[in-house]
């Protein structure tokens, strides 16, 4: 079949309906191509150093930004620290490079890089980050008990503080433990160590690689001593007992020592085999506390708890807390006696009674310690009682009256004090000395001999300037007649003398 001219634009038609799928396609690629291209050579920072937030241990670090494409940039700038050093920089490839002209201070700095740039995807790159110049060595600083060379742990157990974000290390031998430092400056590290001496070395390095080490000379032993002591029971009938002590640790003896109400007490002889000779106890409730301490220091420790009953006779023994007994229902009348103690005759030596022995102790200038020791037993045996109104001078011994005795006291212009008071002097034959007061401004010492007017015996006690003594003025007793003292007949003077003792209570009353 012949074609006609008819069929000339269809088949133009076609042709370029085939075309046009290709030009299209081919455009496409050449646009892929372009975006290709502008995506493979967009710039950005791809590397620096120091990296973001790292940590550097020099004062002039090197600073190095790796930037893609860098040849195609313009209009670069590198700040650091705030300050334009682009001059400073130099280029290495695609590399800018620059050193801080000046050692840095510790501290965190900024870098940051700006550009323009011609892609299409990119027209400005603009990265910042930071860097820690830290060039000081973390502190390390080991719970004090390693220093002392003792481990009793097993593990053992190190603990301490250094820089937070430091990472801490202890070595011995082959063995290593590691463990980061928390944020409160505080670590704790655990390591099994073989028992006996070791050298064991703590660094502690922070994150800029700065480190400080620590060797410690330890000695491992996690076992307790073993201690044996003489178990004295809950009652002892003698003021003197005897403990055995036995302490072992195998090769190594054990330290030994020992505390009696909490004040050391000494022992006789080696740890293996020590004796504790506990002398002159109070009667009373004590604790007795043994102790045995290794090399690693491991303790064992013996308390016992036991109440010394050694008599009941009052004056034989000194009294404390917990005793009992006739001798503590004698303290306590006593004690009734002196208005003190109102907690009735019950022969138990507690905590009323301990209140009552220090109101005495205070009243009378004793030691205030509680304990019935022998200044205040001597106090308690006998006292005096001088009753102005009556113008007598009562004594008494052992809690009964023995002997009454007429006086004189202190004139209205110089009244004797009243009070509680004791006995602090007594002297044979004494020189009497003017006082410091106007009535004896002009006045001259006075030797023993029948003008003195102390008489032949002087009992001083503690109210300021005042004694009781003997007087040649016999015809004074029985009135109001002194300078404050308390005269007597000479007789009754030297027969009191020979009955009292220092420390005996005084009181005084109207």
């Amino acid at each position: 079949m012949t074609s006609t001219g008819s069929d000339t634009p269809y088949r133009r038609y076609r042709y370029r309906r085939r075309r046009w799928p290709y030009l299209a396609a081919a455009g496409l690629l050449v646009v892929a191509a372009v975006v290709g291209w502008q995506l493979w050579r967009v710039p950005w920072v791809s590397a620096t150093t120091p990296g973001p937030d790292a940590f550097v241990s020099s004062g002039s670090p090197v600073v190095r930004l790796h930037v893609r494409n860098l040849q195609e940039l313009s209009d670069v700038r590198v700040f650091f620290a705030g300050r334009d050093v682009t001059e400073a920089t130099t280029v290495e490839g695609e590399e800018l490079v620059f050193t801080p002209p000046d050692d840095l201070a510790d501290g965190p700095y900024v870098v940051r890089f700006s550009a323009r740039a011609s892609n299409l995807f990119r027209r400005h790159v603009v990265q910042e980050w930071r860097f820690t110049v830290d060039t000081t060595a973390p502190e390390l600083k080991v719970d004090p008990l390693r220093h002392e060379g003792k481990v009793n742990t097993d593990p053992a157990v190190f603990t301490g503080r250094s820089e937070p974000g430091a990472v801490v290390t202890v070595a011995a031998g082959e063995l290593t433990q590691s463990a980061a430092v928390d944020d409160d400056g505080a670590f704790r590290l655990e390591i099994t160590l073989p028992e006996g001496p070791a050298d064991v070395v703590l660094t502690a390095a922070d994150k800029a690689g700065n480190s400080v080490s620590r060797t410690l000379s330890l000695y491992v032993d996690p076992s307790p001593p073993a201690l044996d002591v003489t178990q004295l029971g809950s009652t002892v009938d003698t003021n003197d007992p005897v403990v055995k002590v036995a302490a072992d640790d195998g090769a190594r003896e054990p330290e030994v020592a020992a505390t009696l109400d909490d004040e050391p007490v000494e022992l006789d002889g080696s740890a293996s085999g020590a004796r504790l000779e506990l002398r002159s106890l109070a009667e009373g409730r004590h604790t007795l506390v043994v102790t045995a301490t290794d090399r690693g220091g491991n303790e064992t420790a013996d308390t016992q708890v036991f109440t010394v009953d050694s008599t009941e006779r009052f004056g034989a023994a000194t009294l404390m807390r917990g005793a009992r007994g006739k001798d503590v229902r004698q303290l306590q009348v006593r004690l009734e006696q002196f208005g003190l103690f109102d907690g009735g005759h019950t022969g138990q030596f507690g905590p009323k009674t301990e209140e009552a022995v220090r109101a005495f102790q205070k009243e009378f200038g004793l030691t205030v310690d509680g304990i019935v020791g022998p200044r205040m037993l001597t106090a308690l045996r006998g006292h005096i009682v001088v009753d102005l109104s009556e113008l007598k001078l009562y004594l008494y011994r052992d809690g009964e009256l023995a002997k009454t005795y007429r006086v004189a006291t202190g004139s209205p212009q110089y009244p004797t004090p009243t009070g509680s008071f004791a006995i602090t002097s007594k002297v044979m034959n004494p020189t009497w000395y003017p006082p410091d007061s106007e009535w004896a401004k002009d006045a001259e010492p006075i030797p023993p001999g029948i003008e003195n007017p102390l008489g032949t015996r002087w009992i001083g006690t503690s109210a300021p300037a005042v004694g009781i003594h003997g007087t040649p003025d016999s015809g004074s007793i029985g009135t109001y007649a002194s300078h404050g003292c308390i005269r007597m007949y000479i007789p009754d003077v030297e027969e009191l003398f020979d009955r009292v003792a220092v420390g005996m209570p005084v009181l005084i009353r109207q």
